[in-house]
């Protein structure tokens, strides 16, 4: 029996020899390569562009203040059902354009979306900013690109982590398929290409599109690898996509606890009047409210559990975050976001927090400084 069974164990592994060292495989189908011309071993959903019409979004963009406009997605997770209507995305009315900030989770949601905005003033989008690399907040950018010629502003992880189609020796390759494309209906993926970006950053950068000024603000890794929220000084707005959501649980599958408190602070050391969060519907100033405290309470009930002994494996039984008990996806999000945080504060140091409170006190302190001496001069 035990020859037989090693026999079978030999045989099993000249057959995985392919798939282990999978530049040998003889590959007839050019879509099972990956962006280094490996075969992909996992599920390939094929192109879907079909035929029939279109999905209709049925978009209402809502005026949040004078010069803004977003449209807010359902309080779910993506689903053919939502067509991944799900996350929230903006419109600012510049002099000549419109500047959108997360242009969706398609071709056609976007195409849509701006139909919509040029009932309001027939100007075309020469701008995109995008707020961070997960796909139901971009992958409208090539309506935008192909139709209008508009730059694309965004964080460099996405040009690092996704590719377009591309052609390589000779041999053309589909572009990589993002849990959208695998996911929504064919008359809503229709079209959607993925495209890079244009400009990025490495810091923090202010700017002035079309008469608006604007502070393009890096908060690094805090709800994925790379995030950015956008402030509008003048009218006292802040876009912040993902790093706050209201009314339902965050996601943090990608992000880490201290850097979003960080993010918090960025955004509370800022002056505004209206906050639109990349999930949730409250936009007043009580927008990042429900972030603040979830963050907080999930960092500091953890690191209590960890220091009363509490191991990893019954850390979602002792920290439920029952506060948040009626907010949408709390079941289906929180404990692996009390899971993944554990791991994380591990290694807490309490120095890997920024008090930019502090910060902006000492810029006004320099300032008042600089008034003195000219003044004295």
């Amino acid at each position: 029996m035990k020859s037989i069974l090693s026999i079978l164990l030999v045989v099993a592994f000249v057959i995985s020899m392919p798939f282990i060292f999978n530049k040998s495989v003889t590959v007839t189908d050019p879509h099972k390569l990956d962006v280094d011309g490996n075969f992909i071993l996992n599920e390939w959903v094929p192109s879907r562009d079909g035929a029939g019409p279109d999905w209709d979004y049925n978009l209402k963009p809502v005026q949040v203040s004078e010069r803004v406009w977003c449209y807010f997605g359902a309080m779910e997770m993506p689903t053919k059902e939502n067509a991944g209507d799900m996350s929230n995305s903006c419109y600012i009315k510049g002099d000549t354009e419109w500047i959108t900030w997360d242009t969706g989770p398609s071709y056609k949601f976007a195409e849509q979306a701006y139909a919509e905005m040029k009932k309001i003033a027939d100007m075309p989008v020469n701008h995109v900013i995008v707020s961070h690399e997960h796909d139901d907040h971009w992958l409208g950018n090539n309506y935008y690109k192909e139709v209008h010629g508009a730059k694309i502003i965004g964080p460099a992880s996405i040009n690092e982590n996704y590719y377009g189609p591309r052609h390589i020796d000779g041999k053309d390759y589909p572009g990589m398929q993002t849990r959208m494309i695998k996911a929504l209906y064919q008359n809503a993926i229709r079209k959607t290409v993925l495209v890079r970006v244009d400009e990025s950053f490495e810091e923090t950068t202010e700017f002035e599109i079309s008469g608006v000024k604007m502070e393009y603000v890096k908060v690094g890794y805090a709800h994925s690898e790379e995030d950015w929220f956008l402030y509008l000084p003048d009218d006292k707005v802040v876009l912040v996509a993902d790093v706050v959501m209201n009314g339902r649980v965050t996601s943090n599958r990608d992000g880490i606890v201290v850097g979003q408190i960080n993010a918090l602070n960025a955004i509370k050391s800022r002056d505004w009047n209206y906050l639109v969060p990349g999930h949730g519907f409250i936009t007043d100033k009580t927008g990042a409210d429900e972030a603040v405290q979830y963050f907080a309470l999930l960092k500091d009930r953890v690191l209590e559990k960890m220091e009363d002994g509490v191991i990893a494996d019954y850390i979602t039984k002792e920290v439920t975050l029952d506060e948040f008990r009626d907010k949408d996806l709390y079941y289906v999000l929180s404990p692996g976001n009390v899971f993944r945080s554990y791991e994380e504060l591990e290694m807490y140091d309490e120095d890997d927090l920024i008090d930019y409170s502090a910060e902006n006190s000492g810029d006004e302190e320099d300032d008042e400084e600089d008034k003195e001496e000219k003044e004295a001069a």
